[in-house]
């Protein structure tokens, strides 16, 4: 199975804002994005897929608001 990683980012990001923005809870939202997406045996298939791809999100989550406070 092919995992479309900008749907899932886009779904996940809607959901935690529907959430209220709750910081902590990434990978909750990345793996509820999956379950809507693909159903949920493709969260099952992919648990250790997301944690790699969450550190990713995470690092560029980092650099941004880095960027942001030397301006």
């Amino acid at each position: 199975m092919t995992f479309n990683e900008n749907l899932i980012r886009e779904a996940a990001y809607y959901n935690w804002q529907n959430a209220g923005c709750p910081m902590g809870q990434d990978e909750m939202f990345w793996n509820m994005a999956i379950e809507q997406i693909y159903g949920s045996k493709a969260t099952k298939s992919c648990c250790s897929k997301s944690s790699s791809t969450k550190k990713t999100a995470s690092t560029k989550k980092v650099s941004t608001s880095k960027s942001k406070a030397k301006k």
